[in-house]
Order: C-alpha cells, then structure tokens, then sequence
C-alpha cells in the first residue's frame, strides 16, 4: 500500500471521534462510559503486608497470602482491612530480597489460589539473580476466598506492598451508590440523634379555632406579628381605647397563651404598628405618635428570646 493509500486506525477511550451523517454532515460522538459493569482501579495508602525477612524465606515452595477483607499488616499489632471483600485483583509491589537461585533459575510466580497446594501456572511474574534485590510492580486477580500466592524457585526473602486493588463498577457516575446514600443518611441522623431535645427544631403548626389574645378594651388595631427567635409568634398592636403601643408575646408557637404588655403609654401612640426580629434576636417595632406627629421605635428586647 502506498504513503497516500495508507490509513491510520486509532482508538482511545474517552476520544472524541467525528463520523460521517447522511448529507455530508458530521456529529461528535463521545466515546465515555460512565454506567454499566467494568473493573475500576482504587489506590491505596501502599501498605506492606508481607516481610518473610523478619520470618523464614522461602525456597521452592508456594506462600499463600490473603488479601481481602481483615489481615495482619507489617508492623502493627492488630489486623485490619486493606482491601475490601469484594474486590477482584489487587496491585502489588513484590520484592526479592537476598534471592539465590536453583541452579541456573530463580524466579517468583504470582497468582490467585484458594490453597498453597493450588497447580502453579507455568510462568514467571519475577526473575532474580544470586544476591540481587530486584522488586516488580504486578496486577494479581484474586480467587474465591481473596487470597494469592507466591511460588519462589529458589531461595528468596519476599517483600510485598499493596499499593492499590480492583473492584466490579456498576453503577452510574453522575448518582450516588447505595452504600454513599446510606452514608449520607446515617450522618444526618446521628446528627438529629445528638439533639438532646426539639426544642430548638420548630414543630408544625397544627390549625386550631381563633382565640383571643387580648379582650381589655379596643385593642388589636395597627397588628404586625414575626416570629421570635425562640419559635414563638410576637404581635405589636394598639390598644385603640387608651392609645397605647402593646406587645403580645406568645408562649408557645400555635400561640394558646400570650403575655401582654404596654410599651408605651405616652400621648396618642400605636398608630400603624410594624414588629420585626433583629440579628440579635430582639424584637424591634416602628410606629407613629399621632399626638406630636412623630415616628418612633421600641427595642421589647426582654421579649421572643431576644438579649
């Protein structure tokens, strides 16, 4: 084939590729996967798991090591999960340490096994020379019960350090797994759990037939309410009789019980009341002296859980 008829096949995963449409367009096809059952690969914190120096070493025979789920890490005193129970292949780091071979070969081979008496596959993961320490970075599958093993020809002190492992993915990116949600749950209800009361986390308001307040004379002209820092309603008023500016602070947040009192009894007051709840939680309320043609305000800061 010549230099113009030659074609070049590529692939990548995660490549745009451009393909030919009907009428001579073109459209973009992003070759991703983000859902669907594959292998991912998660590294690990390396963590060595294995140091026969501090042992015996070991000479043409298997050495079976589990790796999944709670195991005896090197140089801590309790076991402890490294990989997790469901993975399919760990990424292992092995060194050979002080290897003498027997006689013209020495190699290590590592697979999956159930047992140290499994068939061992006639291949070679390491090669070592006599009093040469050689190390190699290896992807074993792991079998059934989460173990390898390792086969020395020879004689070899062996080190090894898991530096990451494989697991099945078979959900969609973009979500969250059942596990993560199960997660963020029971955060949030060990955080609701912490409460030593409700009191602090507002109740629903269940409807309840209209009460009285306050029955003392023409009151309740010019209302506002807002609701205090506590929960509770709080309602500014004028007490239309005596042209007085009062409060009502309810005592409760369905407000079956208030406290009334006059904040100011001065003139011709209350006119076009306006209660609000200022960053320091105390109420604060505007309104007009109609007898000196005034605006004013009160700070009821002793109401609605206010400082």
């Amino acid at each position: 084939m010549g230099v113009h008829g030659m074609r070049t096949r590529w692939a990548a995963i995660g490549a745009v590729v451009a393909i030919t449409l009907g009428g001579g367009a073109f459209g973009v096809v992003r070759a991703t996967v983000s859902s669907g059952d594959r292998t991912a690969y998660f590294p690990i914190t390396p963590t060595r798991v294995l140091d026969t120096r501090n042992t015996t070493e070991v000479t043409n025979s298997t050495l079976r090591l589990t790796m999944e789920g709670s195991i005896a890490v090197v140089g801590e005193s309790s076991t402890r999960t490294v990989v997790p129970t469901d993975a399919s292949a760990v990424a292992i780091n092995l060194t050979v340490t002080g290897g003498r071979k027997n006689g013209n070969y020495g190699y290590v081979t590592a697979f999956p096994c159930t047992s140290d008496t499994d068939l061992v596959p006639n291949a070679s993961s390491l090669n070592f020379e006599n009093g040469v320490d050689i190390a190699n970075a290896l992807n074993v599958t792991t079998s059934s019960n989460g173990s390898i093993c390792l086969y020395v020809y020879g004689t070899a002190d062996l080190i090894v350090d898991i530096a990451g492992y494989y697991a099945d993915h078979d959900h969609d990116d973009r979500y969250y797994t059942k596990a993560q949600t199960d997660t963020q749950t029971d955060t949030i209800n060990l955080a609701l759990d912490s409460k030593a009361d409700s009191t602090d986390l507002y109740q629903p308001v269940i409807p309840v037939a209209p009460r009285a307040i306050d029955t003392t004379g023409n009151v309740g002209v010019y209302t506002s309410i807002a609701i205090g820092t506590n929960g509770n309603p709080i309602i500014s008023y004028q007490d239309g009789t005596n042209q007085n500016l009062k409060v009502a602070a309810c005592t409760n947040p369905t407000c079956t019980a208030a406290t009334t009192t006059t904040i100011d009894s001065t003139g011709q007051v209350g006119y076009d009341t306006s209660i609000a709840i200022g960053t320091n939680g105390n109420p604060i309320i505007s309104y007009r002296d109609d007898l000196n043609f005034q605006l004013k305000v009160a700070n009821a800061w002793w109401l609605a859980g206010g400082n």
